[in-house]
């Protein structure tokens, strides 16, 4: 879900998809609410790189609900007929529902708009009026929260690389990589248009204790409008937490 620079329809659309952006893996900077793992208790032996993806893929198929908070940092000029997306902050219900907040500039302002995909159904409110209204066939996030083949399958397509790093962030141990990741295989949803072979910086960690994504970070040219400056900041918690998402009534 990077997005700038598009239609307004398919920007608030993008919207949505950035909240499940974060399922491709997970580093660590923002504050978020969770429960504290004990940094003493993450004693635990040092994994290769194919253990530690292994077991992202392999836990989350456990998850059924977590938090996730969006900062875009740098974005790129856009234009005044487009809409850019600058933070959002949400929750995601498996397998197929979120309800999140979002920052974007539209028309050179900066507006609040909140989104809900419950139902089968997007829903977003008007940055003017406030009111529910209904996007028909913007998105479908079942094929980005499936394990198989949506985002958190992307991690076998990340190129060079590096072996886990012991990290603590924000008190939750953490084995941090680096890695590289070709845009194209983002263009299912950033909507491609970006140069050949431009790879994207991806700097993630994942908690020792559970092997689930705490943060990622990517850098670079995700989408038309991106500069190699452009990041999306990633920050996942509350995991398995009792949450309820419900269309919002019209």
């Amino acid at each position: 879900m990077f997005l700038t620079h598009v239609t307004l329809k398919r920007s608030l659309a993008l919207a949505m998809l950035c909240m499940a952006c974060i399922l491709l893996i997970s580093g660590c900077s923002i504050p978020w609410r969770r429960h504290k793992i004990s940094v003493a208790s993450a004693n635990v032996p040092k994994p290769t790189t194919v253990q530690l993806l292994d077991a992202v893929q392999k836990n989350f198929r456990t998850v059924n609900s977590f938090h996730v908070v969006l900062q875009v940092q740098n974005p790129g000029p856009i234009s005044g007929d487009k809409i850019q997306i600058h933070s959002a902050d949400g929750d995601v219900l498996m397998p197929d529902k979120v309800k999140a907040q979002a920052s974007v500039v539209l028309s050179g302002q900066s507006v609040t708009v909140n989104l809900i995909s419950a139902d089968n159904n997007e829903y977003i409110t008007d940055p003017i009026t406030g009111q529910w209204r209904i996007i028909k066939g913007a998105l479908d996030l079942r094929t980005l929260t499936n394990p198989n083949t949506g985002l958190i399958s992307l991690i076998s397509k990340l190129q060079n690389i590096s072996s886990p790093a012991s990290d603590i962030v924000n008190d939750v141990p953490c084995w941090r990589i680096n890695g590289k990741l070709d845009a194209k295989n983002l263009a299912f949803f950033t909507g491609g248009g970006v140069p050949a072979g431009t790879m994207l910086q991806t700097n993630a960690c994942i908690g020792k204790l559970d092997s689930l994504p705490y943060q990622v970070i990517i850098t670079g040219q995700a989408a038309v409008g991106d500069t190699a400056q452009t990041a999306y900041d990633f920050a996942l918690s509350q995991y398995n937490e009792n949450i309820s998402i419900a269309a919002p009534a019209l």
